[in-house]
Order: structure tokens, then C-alpha cells, then sequence
């Protein structure tokens, strides 16, 4: 008897030591990751703020010549960005909606990223032709609203903070 007693001791012992690390070793993970998450979300909220818009591009460029040469549509405002790329914007929208319909107007491959636009002035005249791209059909119509959208871009020194996913 005392020496199945001892059997279970050992394992007693033994169980302990293998789980009560791993146990610890969990709860300290997730007290780590919680405040890793509670700070990078304070840094995001105070870096990201704005409305968000989708700039559809034609492409991205390493120099203005190529950027000229390479985009087929001439309707187009362009941008330098961080990291020195030429980015030439077809269209603007709030409404993931109408993206498509920007896209199906140019009928060219797009690229479509989320930035954020502190300029309210500018936000609301999205806004604006945002509802009047939605309740159009009309390719030709919705194309003339994205040409005026893009001289409202043009005309606006406006500094976007992209969407790193």
C-alpha cells in the first residue's frame, strides 16, 4: 500500500511540474498579447483619422515619364507617395459600392486601397457624387462625375493616410 502511495506522489509531482509552467506560461501570454493589442489600438486610433475613402489607381510608377507613358486613360490625377512611386488615381469614392461602377467605366485593370482623408471639404463633395454615382447607370454620366470628382483632388493639397493591412 505505501508503495502505491509514494507511485502517486511522484506523479503527483511530477504533473505539477510539467503543467503549472505551461499553465503560467499562458496566462502570461495572454496578459502580454492584451497589452501589445491595448497599445498598437491607442496608435492606430490616434495616427488613422478621417473618413475613409477608395482611391482607384491605374498603376504605380517609378518615375512621372513612365507613369505617362504606361497609363492608356488621360483622365487621371497622380500623387507621389512614401515610398516614391507615381500613383495614378482614376477615381474616388466613399461607397465600396461604386467602385465597381468606376472600375466597369474605365474597363481596366484597377488597383483599389483604402486611405483616410482628414479634408471635410473634400469629403463631402465625395459624398456628394457618391449618391449621384449610385443612382446612375449610365457610363458616360458616371464618368463625367468621376472627372469632376478628380478636379475637386486635383485642386486640394490633401495628404492621405493609407490602409496598411
Amino acid at each position: 500500500m505505501e508503495l502505491k502511495f509514494s507511485w502517486v506522489m511522484k506523479m503527483k509531482k511530477i504533473f505539477f511540474k510539467v503543467v503549472t509552467p505551461i499553465f503560467l506560461s499562458v496566462i502570461c501570454g495572454a496578459i502580454c498579447g492584451k497589452l501589445i493589442y491595448q497599445i498598437y489600438d491607442k496608435k492606430m486610433d490616434s495616427e488613422i483619422e478621417g473618413k475613409k475613402i477608395y482611391l482607384i489607381q491605374a498603376g504605380a510608377y517609378s518615375s512621372y515619364d513612365n507613369m505617362v507613358r504606361q497609363t492608356s486613360n488621360g483622365n487621371y490625377v497622380y500623387f507621389k507617395d512614401q515610398d516614391g512611386l507615381f500613383k495614378s488615381i482614376i477615381g474616388i469614392t466613399e461607397e465600396y459600392d461604386n467602385v465597381e461602377k468606376i472600375k466597369n467605366t474605365y474597363q481596366d485593370k484597377v488597383i483599389v486601397q483604402e486611405y483616410y482623408s482628414k479634408d471635410l471639404e473634400l469629403n463631402q463633395k465625395i459624398r456628394e457624387y457618391d449618391h449621384k454615382i449610385s443612382a446612375s447607370n449610365d457610363e458616360a454620366e458616371i464618368k463625367k462625375m468621376v472627372l469632376e470628382m478628380l478636379a475637386l483632388y486635383k485642386d486640394k493639397d490633401t495628404t492621405l493616410v493609407q490602409v496598411v493591412s
